[in-house]
């Protein structure tokens, strides 16, 4: 009898595809199967032919492939987000049975991840995977959410694949029921988008404020990746704009538009369905619409900062400090977010865990995540922004906006961080409306207001 796989791959596309090599790798039986319509009818057969490895068994009907899985089934999904991941799993579930298990490996929005909880009957699992082809292949990022006992039967196999940091964690782990997963996932792509703002304003800022070269930015961002702001977008940024087409500099030739995929627009919805404000991950995603604005023009405003800074040393030492600020914020702000919408939904996710899985492996790590650690063991997340932004960072930050402000540069990222923190940092009322609130609460005997606008209204009185 022919032995049965310990898991099926769903969709060969790039991440399918490396995803399965790690399995194999791992020492793992893998079935694969692709849809064969259009251009996509020899995908299943290439492939297998190219890699010619007995640890991969290829399938174009789709109930052979579910077949050839031992039970408990485990299928994973790598197709995109949306209806086709309805269809995907009608098309599996004919054959499975309850026990069998269904994992959406792709960016599903989490709320869609729990009505298809609810919708099959199969365990359901939703897996945020971060670290693009590389991760898949090498050790990517995961984080589970759905079924518990699904995720106690499929652990072994993700976290042989996953990433580990340096202690030799996994990271890889459940984050709660339903669409948790998914969650911290769309948390994690909100972070990114801030981070790979920062980096890009800064970039606009050396560009148009000095004389450098990319290789003279380059060099900065390897310094900013050998020190404090040492990330994965970081040391990639540096190595992109050393690459050359033909005798130009890449980046150069590049149309500066840049789209999301969904999770920023779900990022967005969910931080203001629950009352949280996220303005620096939300002004990175707007800055990507506004990319593809059809309003946009040429810059029609005078460059007053054009070649302003002769001493490199001092911008570069400015607008470290900004992205650091950046990174922070938007991170306090993903976080933030987590811990509202977990209480909410008795996850009881612990952000400790989140860090840990976000170590190794993913698009945003980087090493302001361990600084935070200590925080987070004592569970005061708020002191991220007062003890990591000190008043030097916050006015270099400070700076670089208005130095963006009188050379025409557009800074969304870095303007939102600073009137985010700004704003946190003034929540004390001036001293006469101090005064009248002792007043009212002294005369009418009362412990609080029953509205916050009576304080105004009384003022308004005197």
């Amino acid at each position: 009898m022919k032995k049965k796989s310990d898991i099926g791959i769903y969709g060969l596309g790039v991440m399918g595809k490396n995803i399965t090599l790690n399995l194999i790798d791992k020492g793992f039986l893998v079935s694969v199967y692709n849809r064969s319509t259009n251009k996509e009818v020899d995908v299943v057969n290439n492939f297998v032919s190219e890699i010619n490895d007995k640890s991969i068994k290829g399938y174009i009907d789709i109930e052979n492939f579910v077949l050839s899985i031992k039970k408990p089934r485990k299928i994973l999904i790598l197709v995109k987000s949306g209806p086709v991941v309805d269809d995907t799993v009608y098309q599996i579930v004919q054959y499975t049975d309850s026990e069998d298990i269904v994992i959406d490996g792709g960016n599903s929005n989490y709320l869609d991840t729990e009505k298809r909880i609810n919708k099959f009957d199969v365990r359901y699992l939703g897996l945020g995977i971060s670290g693009g082809w590389y991760g898949a292949l090498h050790g990517p990022s995961m984080m589970f959410g759905g079924s518990n006992s699904a995720w106690l039967d499929v652990q072994y196999l993700f976290q042989k694949i996953s990433s580990k940091s340096e202690n030799q964690t996994t990271c890889c782990d459940w984050f709660g029921s339903g669409g948790a997963g998914h969650f911290i996932k769309m948390i994690h792509n909100g972070i990114e988008y801030a981070m790979m703002q920062s980096i890009a304003e800064s970039y606009d800022v050396l560009k148009k404020t000095t004389a450098m070269s990319n290789t003279d930015i380059s060099s900065i961002f390897r310094e900013w990746d050998d020190g404090d702001l040492h990330s994965y977008l970081m040391e990639i940024s540096s190595k992109s704009l050393l690459i050359r087409d033909g005798k130009d500099y890449l980046i150069d030739n590049i149309l500066d538009r840049s789209s999301q995929k969904g999770t920023g627009i779900d990022f967005a919805v969910c931080s203001l369905r629950y009352g949280i404000s996220t303005p620096t991950i939300i002004e990175a995603i707007n800055a990507r619409f506004i990319s593809y604005s059809e309003y946009r023009k040429n810059n029609v405003y005078q460059h007053e900062g054009i070649n302003l800074y002769q001493d490199h040393s001092e911008i570069s030492s400015m607008l470290f400090d900004s992205v650091y600020c950046s990174y922070i914020v938007a991170i306090f702000q993903g976080l933030s977010l987590i811990q509202k919408v977990s209480k909410v939904k008795s996850w009881d996710i612990d952000l400790m865990k989140v860090i840990s899985v976000w170590e190794e492996g993913c698009i945003i790590k980087a090493s302001v995540f361990k600084e935070l650690c200590k925080y987070l063991d004592n569970g005061l997340v708020v002191d991220i922004l007062f003890k990591e932004l000190t008043v030097e960072k916050i006015q270099n930050l400070s700076k670089v906006v208005r130095l963006g402000a009188r050379s025409s540069i557009p800074l969304p990222v870095f303007m939102s961080t600073l009137n985010y923190q700004y704003s946190i940092s003034s929540s004390k009322l001036p001293a006469n409306l101090i005064q009248l609130q002792r007043e009212y609460f002294g005369s009418h005997g009362l412990e609080k207001l029953t509205h916050p606008d009576e304080l105004f209204h009384l003022a308004d009185k005197h």
